[in-house]
């Protein structure tokens, strides 16, 4: 038997030290034997086929029954697509990896990789120049180029694994810099990974480094998922966040509440727009409010009249804010204002909060439909403003501490519509003004009286007032005369009032200051003889 194996493997030996099989095709292993090869000439030559190696299997049947192992250089990486490649306007360049496929007579594929200058080298075929054109373009020129060397067979470009270049991304981002991306990557994911977004988000601008813009508006591709806000990006682009020029906040009765920059009309149509428009509950019959600051830096509101049909055409500025009312305005309610929880802030010391009104209403049902009182609340100020015909509002006190505190159900009181229910803060100082050395808050102190809050105000100027004509205004706002032995509250203010200067009095201060400048003038003088 082993004599019999010898003399096939010398028989094998022998037929390929003489050449291929009469009617096969030469597939050479040498890659360079496949450049330098004659042609024969002629429609009926056979043409030696170059291949990757000679592990490939020829014939039909066979190429099913063994698969070529592919190049670990070549195996594709996973990349996230959100839709198949359009070739159209996919453009290539330096690094994408390809495969020639040739199918018919045999079966064999070709893995070709774009070089640094964007070429792509074809065995036979020699350089091809891929390199900022279409893939469609691309396999139109090597169909055109490689049909002559192949004949008999029929082939297919395809891209196999795209490239991978950098991307600048510069100006108002959180980390600018340069970042690697491939070309299904748009500009919105090379952005998160250069961090928060600092500047615009409707102007950011594309630069390619072939000369041609761009603009992308994630705003917008975010609202609507059109991906022509949110374009692709090539080779070496300059992605540039400007700052945001004119951002306008929005509320109420509106979709989508929030802040927005306004790059177009600029206008309350444009707004309402990116706010997604009116919500059922919009209040038809109430005008658009709109906080401006002015060039004193105060805030003025404006109002758009609102017909319910048509968008008021109301230009805005930067910083604007808008409130589009909603029914719930239009309802009865009571305002309940101070130490309410989950009252919304209407300054560092003032929070409000608006209750629909029930018939029957009490200050206790109220506050427990509120969900309580939030400390420091001061349960001995509190009252409610009930609005009249005419004049000022009556102010009827309410005792929150035997009502709430002591359950004394006899403090509470009913509440009408339009009532506004306060709870001021509470105080824990007192105020000292007028004429004293340091006038301010100072921590109240029930051992304290008078006296003793002046003297911590670093005591009287020479221009004040005798002590007796010192005012104590206390916290419901009531003015009382001094008197001796007075107690304090927390929130009362006393107040040292100035002199007033008589007609003599000014004339003695005058000649007094004279006569110090004259002694001073005097001494001068004298010293200098």
């Amino acid at each position: 038997m082993r004599h019999v194996v010898g003399v096939i493997a010398g028989i094998a030996l022998l037929f390929a030290q003489l050449g291929p099989v009469a009617g096969q095709p030469m597939i050479p292993d040498d890659p360079a034997q496949q450049e330098s090869g004659p042609k024969s000439s002629g429609a009926s030559a056979k043409i030696p086929i170059a291949m990757p190696n000679s592990a490939e299997v020829l014939g039909g049947e066979a190429a099913t029954a063994a698969e070529p192992a592919t190049d670990a250089r070549f195996a594709p990486k996973p990349i996230s697509l959100e839709q198949p490649i359009d070739p159209d306007h996919y453009i290539c360049g330096p690094g994408d990896v390809f495969e020639l496929d040739f199918w018919g007579q045999q079966n064999f594929r070709m893995p070709i990789t774009a070089d640094l200058e964007g070429r792509a080298f074809i065995s036979r075929v020699g350089f091809v120049a891929v390199g900022g054109k279409t893939l469609t373009q691309v396999r139109k020129e090597v169909q055109r180029k490689v049909r002559g060397d192949y004949p008999g067979l029929q082939f297919e470009l395809t891209l196999v694994t795209p490239r991978t270049f950098l991307v600048h991304v510069v100006d108002n981002v959180k980390h600018p810099g340069s970042y690697p991306a491939h070309p299904l990557e748009r500009v919105s994911v090379v952005l998160a990974s250069a961090g928060d977004v600092t500047g615009s988000r409707r102007r950011i601008a594309i630069h390619h480094r072939t000369g041609g813009d761009a603009t992308a508006d994630l705003v917008l591709y975010e609202l609507t998922g059109d991906t022509s806000y949110d374009p692709y990006v090539l080779d070496g682009d300059v992605i540039s966040v400007p700052f945001a020029q004119v951002t306008v906040a929005i509320t109420g009765a509106v979709h989508r509440p929030g802040s927005y920059e306004l790059i177009k009309t600029k206008d309350l149509a444009e707004l309402l727009d990116l706010a997604g428009g009116f919500t059922s509950t919009v209040a038809r019959s109430l005008p658009i409010r709109i906080v401006r600051r002015d060039a004193q830096d105060r805030a003025v509101a404006i109002e758009a009249p609102f017909d319910g049909a048509t968008t008021p055409n109301h230009e805005l500025r930067d910083l604007d804010q808008v409130d589009v009312h909603s029914t719930d305005e239009l309802q009865r309610s009571v305002l309940l204002i101070g130490a309410f929880v989950g009252a919304d802030p209407l300054d560092p010391a003032t929070t409000s909060r608006r209750l629909p009104y029930v018939e029957g209403d009490t200050v206790l049902s109220l506050v427990n439909r509120a969900g309580g009182i939030r400390a420091p609340g001061d349960l001995h100020r509190s009252y409610i403003s009930r609005p009249r015909a005419e004049g000022p509002p009556e102010l009827i006190p309410i005792d929150l501490e035997a009502l709430l505190v002591k359950r004394d159900f006899a403090a509470d009181r009913s509440i009408l519509m339009n009532d506004t229910i306060v709870i001021p803060p509470m105080q824990y100082s007192v105020l000292v003004e007028g004429a004293v050395a340091r006038a301010g808050l100072y921590p109240f102190n029930p051992q304290f009286g008078i006296t003793q809050y002046i003297a911590h105000a670093g005591g009287r100027t020479r221009f004040a007032r005798d002590l007796d004509e010192v005012k104590l205004i206390d916290w419901s706002g009531k003015t009382h005369d001094f008197q001796e032995g007075m107690k304090l509250s927390p929130g009362d203010a006393i107040l040292v009032p100035e002199r007033d200067f008589s007609r003599a009095e000014i004339v003695q201060l005058v000649l007094a200051g004279a006569g110090l400048v004259l002694s001073g003038v005097a001494v001068a003088i004298a010293a200098t003889r």
